[in-house]
């Protein structure tokens, strides 16, 4: 570089006052550029800087503690809540499923699905009244609202042993269309809080 300058200051020299002129334009020039490359590395670092600030605020900082308990209470009620949705779903398919044609054993086979999804039905509802204080209450109330669904499914299959309703024991026993489409209501809200929980999870940070 101290060559090149040399180089630059002798051609400068053998202009004279051309050269005066010359070494102010350069000057100029090179004050614009410095300028222009400033402004923009500001530019670039201030959205860095708001990049990174966005980052921090979209983000909650918990003790190592509190996240393992929130984890523990979200998968077991994830748990409990799949199996409970699984089990009214192969009770009441959403879709087509397979018919026993013995009508004895297709009530057995019926009836078993029946008592595993009460089963599950209970499992599910005691998780989530048990964590009830430890969830905000926008995500128990979508929790609520699949219990309650769920528990409609098992009034569906119960009427078959209701003498209040007042019908044929085959009509009893035969899902209406409002129940299938129940099972596919149900799916689609459990998959909703999971997307939910899973955001929610994604924005926890330990504090080291």
């Amino acid at each position: 570089m101290g060559d090149i300058w040399q180089i630059v200051l002798g051609v400068i020299t053998s202009l004279g006052g051309c050269g005066v002129i010359f070494t102010v334009i350069i000057k100029f020039s090179s004050n614009i550029i410095a300028e222009r490359l400033q402004e923009k590395y500001n530019l670039k670092l201030n959205k860095e800087l708001e990049a990174y600030k966005s980052a921090l605020e979209s983000k909650t900082y918990i003790s190592k503690t509190k996240f393992d308990a929130e984890f523990e209470i979200y998968r077991s009620l994830s748990k409990a809540f799949f199996e409970m949705v699984k089990d009214v779903s192969v009770m009441i398919p959403c879709g087509v499923s397979m018919q026993i044609a013995d009508e004895e054993k297709k009530r057995e086979h019926d009836n078993k699905l029946y008592n595993i999804a009460c089963k599950s039905c209970v499992v599910a509802q005691d998780t989530l009244n048990g964590n009830a204080p430890f969830i905000s209450e926008e995500i128990f109330n979508k929790y609520t609202e699949i219990m309650k669904l769920c528990n409609m499914q098992l009034g569906a299959f119960e009427r078959r042993w209701n003498v209040l309703y007042i019908a044929s024991q085959k009509e009893k026993e035969t899902f209406t269309h409002e129940d299938y489409a129940r099972t596919e209501e149900i799916n689609d809200k459990f998959k909703a809080v999971n997307n939910q929980v899973r955001a929610y999870l994604s924005k926890l940070d330990v504090i080291n």
